[in-house]
C-alpha cells in the first residue's frame, strides 16, 4: 500500500484531485443544467460545448509549450483562471446571452491543462499499481464532487452565489499549490502544435481511435444530468439524486482498481458489458423513478469504467516509444476535435427533434463502449 497511497507524489496527486473536483463540480456536474436553467435551449447548449471543445483542442499544445518552460503547475494555474471566469458567468446567468462568446472562450481555455493528469501519472506511477492509484483518484473525485454538489445545490437554491464562488476560487488555487509540490518541466525540443498535428494525421496508432471514441462517453456524462433534470423538473430532487449516486460509487471504484491490476483485460470486458446495458436502459424507459435509479447506477459504474479504461490508456502511453506528454496532448486533441464534429451534428439534430436528441446520444455511447474495448484488445495484442 505504501507504493500507491503513502508515496509522496501520490499523496499530492490525491490532494490535487480533491481540490480540483471540488472546485469544478459546478461546471462538470451542473454545467449543462445551469445553462438550461438560465433559459438556453438544448441545441445551443450542444453548440456551446462543441465550440468550447474545439478551442480546447486547438490550445491543448499550449500545455506542452507552457509546461516545458514554466512547469505543469503554471499551466494548471492559467487553466484554472479561465475555469473561475466560466464559473462566475455560469452563476451570473443574467448576462450569459450577451457574453456568450467570452463564455465559450473561457470554457475552451480552461482545458489547457487536460493532458496533465495522464502526464503526471505516466511519470510517477508504476504499471503494477496504476489501477489502484486511479481508483483512489476517482474516490477523491467522488467524495469532493459529492460534498461540492451539496454546496452547489445550497448556493443555487438559496441564491447565495458570493459564498459559493469564493469557495470555488479557493479550491482552484489549492489545486495549483498541491501540483507545485510535484511540479516538473517536460522535455520539448520541437514545435508542440506542429508535432501534435503531424502525429494526429500521420500516425496509425489505435490510441487516437480510442480517444476519439471516448467522445461519446464524455457527451453522455455531460448531458445525462440535463436529461434527468428535464425528466424531474425539480432542482432540489435532482441535486439529491446526484449527491446520493456519487456517494454510492466509492465501493465499486475501490474494487475495480484492485481487480484491474490483477487482470486488466477481464476488468475491461466486465465494465464494457455493464456500461452498455446501463446506457441501454435510458433508451427504453420513461418512468421518472426508473430513470433516477438508472442515473445512480450509471454514475456508479461510470467511475468504475473510467478507472479500468484510463488504466489501459495510461499503460499504452507508458509503453509507447513516443514522448509521454506528446501522446497525452495528442489524445486530448483527438478527443476535442471529434467532440466538435459530434456536438455540431447533435446541435443540428436537436434543432429539429429537441429533447429526442438524447436517444442519439445514448446510442452513440453504446457503440463507443463496444468499439473502445475492441481497440484496446487489438492494441494489447501488438
Amino acid at each position: 500500500m505504501k507504493e500507491y497511497f503513502y508515496k509522496r507524489e501520490c499523496k499530492y496527486m490525491y490532494l490535487s484531485s480533491i481540490s480540483y473536483n471540488f472546485a469544478n463540480a459546478l461546471i462538470e456536474t451542473f454545467g449543462a443544467v445551469m445553462l438550461y436553467k438560465n433559459g438556453i435551449p438544448i441545441w445551443l447548449i450542444l453548440l456551446i460545448y462543441g465550440l468550447r471543445f474545439g478551442i480546447t483542442g486547438l490550445c491543448t499544445p499550449l500545455f506542452i509549450t507552457i509546461s516545458s518552460k514554466f512547469g505543469i503547475a503554471k499551466c494548471i494555474l492559467i487553466s484554472n483562471i479561465f475555469s473561475i471566469i466560466s464559473a462566475y458567468m455560469m452563476l451570473d446567468g443574467s448576462n450569459l446571452y450577451k457574453s456568450i462568446s467570452l463564455f465559450i472562450l473561457s470554457m475552451g481555455f480552461m482545458g489547457i491543462s487536460n493532458p496533465s493528469s495522464d502526464s503526471i501519472s505516466s511519470k510517477y506511477i508504476d504499471k503494477d499499481y496504476r489501477g489502484r492509484v486511479n481508483s483512489f483518484l476517482n474516490i477523491t473525485k467522488i467524495v469532493s464532487q459529492a460534498i461540492a454538489s451539496f454546496l452547489v445545490a445550497w448556493g443555487v437554491i438559496s441564491n447565495n452565489n458570493i459564498v459559493l464562488f469564493t469557495i470555488i476560487v479557493i479550491f482552484f488555487y489549492m489545486q495549483y499549490v498541491f501540483v507545485r509540490k510535484i511540479d516538473y518541466k517536460i522535455e520539448n525540443k520541437s514545435n508542440a502544435f506542429k508535432t501534435s498535428i503531424k502525429y494526429i494525421f500521420e500516425s496509425k496508432s489505435r490510441y487516437k481511435i480510442i480517444y476519439a471514441l471516448r467522445t461519446n462517453h464524455i457527451i453522455e456524462r455531460q448531458f445525462v444530468p440535463l436529461y434527468l433534470f428535464i425528466v424531474l423538473k425539480d432542482f432540489s430532487l435532482f441535486s439529491s439524486i446526484i449527491i446520493a449516486s456519487l456517494i454510492l460509487q466509492i465501493i465499486t471504484v475501490t474494487l475495480i482498481g484492485k481487480y484491474s491490476d490483477r487482470n486488466l483485460s477481464k476488468a475491461n470486458n466486465i465494465v464494457t458489458v455493464i456500461k452498455a446495458v446501463i446506457t441501454s436502459i435510458f433508451l427504453f424507459t420513461k418512468n421518472k423513478v426508473t430513470i433516477s435509479l438508472n442515473k445512480t447506477l450509471s454514475d456508479n459504474f461510470e467511475k468504475v469504467y473510467e478507472t479500468s479504461i484510463q488504466t489501459s490508456i495510461q499503460n499504452i502511453i507508458k509503453e509507447s516509444k513516443e514522448n509521454n506528454e506528446l501522446l497525452s496532448a495528442v489524445g486530448q486533441m483527438t478527443l476535442c476535435f471529434t467532440e466538435v464534429i459530434i456536438f455540431i451534428i447533435l446541435a443540428i439534430i436537436s434543432s429539429f427533434i429537441e429533447e429526442k436528441v438524447f436517444i442519439v446520444i445514448f446510442i452513440l455511447s453504446i457503440i463507443s463502449t463496444i468499439l473502445i474495448n475492441s481497440n484496446i484488445k487489438k492494441e494489447n495484442l501488438k
